[in-house]
């Protein structure tokens, strides 16, 4: 059996955004969601998915990047830049070697309490905004110690980003911190078991030039017998136009999309409906 979890990312970044999901779930494929939960339309988000959405799972994007932190900035000080914000990914190889790592933890965890305090329950899993989180060892330490605590699964990144992400960040900051951080990075995951990760990430559709038939020939050559979480980011753009977020959500939506889906005997799940334990 091909199971399929479609993930859109960004969930309350806007309230734009979360509308074009919702749409996509209920009118196309999408199955799954996580939620930016440091932004403003991430609580409206939320309650309107519920009430209108109740089958959307919905995970909680851990983010260190992007927006104010859930925190108040002078608790977090570190992770932020003069105007209380979270430094951006682009300047975290000038910056990310001064992070206290007793600040994520506190950061991540807050964030955690806050979506379980507007939804009422857990998130279904947890993954991390430009992957962010497990890049840094003390955060993936905390990422993965609250999967255990909560019995959640995560993205199942795999090492090739990590690896592509983490060089990155090694070869334009070489400090005490980068010149082992890959190697660190694989110790930890290698440490946990892959019942941790229940599903392998499709990462070639989401992008500007995806195609309708780039998602196409993807559905057609899931593998038997495996979860595939498929990473997309659709949604509406609202008073800022997005085509890019307008596109994937367009050919999620297609006729074609779910043709093909109802083809191929492709189930679609989300993270709830897959046992973290036994995948």
């Amino acid at each position: 059996m091909k199971k399929l979890i479609v993930n859109a990312d960004d969930f309350g970044l806007t309230a734009e955004i979360s509308r074009g999901i919702i749409e996509g779930h209920l009118d196309g494929i999408i199955t799954s969601t996580t939620v930016m939960i440091n932004f403003p339309a991430a609580a409206p988000g939320i309650r309107q998915a519920q009430a209108e959405a109740p089958d959307l799972g919905l995970g909680l994007h851990l983010n260190l990047v992007d927006g104010a932190p859930m925190l108040p900035p002078d608790r977090v000080p570190s992770l932020v830049d003069a105007n209380g914000q979270f430094y951006p990914f682009s300047v975290w190889p000038g910056v990310f070697g001064q992070f206290v790592p007793a600040e994520i933890e506190a950061e991540m965890r807050a964030q955690f309490d806050r979506f379980v305090s507007i939804a009422g329950r857990a998130p279904d899993h947890l993954d991390s905004h430009y992957h962010a989180t497990y890049l840094l060892p003390f955060a993936l330490r905390t990422m993965l110690a609250m999967a255990a605590e909560h019995d959640l699964p995560l993205r199942n990144v795999g090492l090739d980003l990590i690896h592509e992400r983490a060089t990155m960040l090694i070869q334009q900051q070489m400090t005490a911190l980068g010149a082992d951080l890959e190697h660190t990075i694989r110790s930890i995951l290698a440490a946990h078991p892959a019942s941790q990760f229940p599903a392998r990430l499709e990462i070639h559709f989401t992008g500007p030039q995806a195609t309708l038939g780039d998602l196409l020939v993807i559905l057609s050559m899931l593998p038997d017998g495996s979860v595939t979480e498929l990473l997309a980011h659709p949604g509406h753009g609202g008073e800022i136009p997005d085509a890019r977020r307008e596109n994937e959500l367009a050919h999620l939506m297609h006729r074609a999309t779910r043709e093909l889906v109802d083809a191929e005997g492709i189930e679609l799940v989300t993270f709830a409906g897959v046992a973290a334990r036994r995948s």
